[in-house]
């Protein structure tokens, strides 16, 4: 059996009766045991437009003899049957079950990433999800989820990006908006040269890196992966780059 951790998330409908569906639903499998939930948090909502309600975010781990991607299906399936409608990303939903952690393996095929890939920055998981499994390992980091938390906690506000040569002009268009919008409670600064990320020299909260483009050398995703901390992969076009920098901050805050 394996020990696993879900993200819950609800701001549609009846989201406390949602959660204890969704609990009830994964027990029934003769392949899962849900062996600890958390209380319901209210998070604002980030990163999608701006007139949705609150959320309520919860964690349930479990055990199971499923695969990753067949507990991946059966989320999916679960998040249906209690009526879920995908419309857009980040949007309104009555019902959303991620996959954080399958143990400490790491799954990357084109449906599915283990560990999740924004799971170590964002607060509105980290925090029920401490709640019962504050000992667990995020195998990118090595750190714990109770590690994760209290860095985003009591690190600088301080978002180090690595940029190479062909991006100049896509960081520097990001890093003017970012001022405007975080002003001075945030810096984001810019890191040419790799060897300088090793650990976490500089107390930063988050690294980001530009996703390679079949060109680039994988330097920066090395330097990114011995960073010890939470990691974001960044798009190469510069809106969406943004719009994912600038959710990974509304989360941590």
């Amino acid at each position: 059996m394996v020990d696993c951790l879900i993200a819950f998330g609800s701001n549609q409908g009846d989201r406390e009766r949602a959660y204890e569906a969704a609990v009830n639903s994964l027990n029934q499998h003769p392949q899962v045991e849900v062996i600890a939930v958390s209380e319901l948090h209210v998070t604002a909502a980030v990163g999608g437009p701006g007139d949705q309600s609150s959320y309520l975010n919860g964690a349930i781990r479990l055990t199971t003899a499923l695969a990753g991607e067949d507990l991946h299906q059966l989320l999916i399936q679960t998040e249906n049957d209690l009526g879920r409608i995908r419309l857009n990303r980040w949007g309104a939903r009555t019902i959303d079950l991620d996959l954080l952690l399958y143990g400490e393996s790491q799954i990357s095929t084109p449906n599915l990433t283990v560990p999740h890939p924004r799971m170590s920055f964002r607060r509105f998981v980290l925090e029920p999800a401490c709640e019962i499994a504050a000992e667990m390992i995020h195998s990118p980091s090595r750190l714990t989820i109770g590690q994760l938390l209290e860095q985003i906690g009591t690190a600088n506000r301080r978002v180090l990006c690595l940029v190479d040569g062909a991006l100049d002009e896509t960081f520097t268009e990001i890093a003017d908006e970012f001022g405007e919008k975080f002003g001075s409670a945030w810096t984001l600064e810019r890191v040419d040269r790799c060897d300088q990320i090793n650990g976490n020299p500089m107390n930063a909260v988050l690294i980001a890196y530009f996703v390679l483009d079949g060109s680039t050398s994988d330097t920066c995703w090395m330097a990114a992966k011995s960073f010890k901390g939470p990691v974001l992969e960044l798009p190469r076009d510069p809106v969406l780059a943004r719009r994912e920098l600038f959710a990974a901050i509304e989360a941590i805050q």
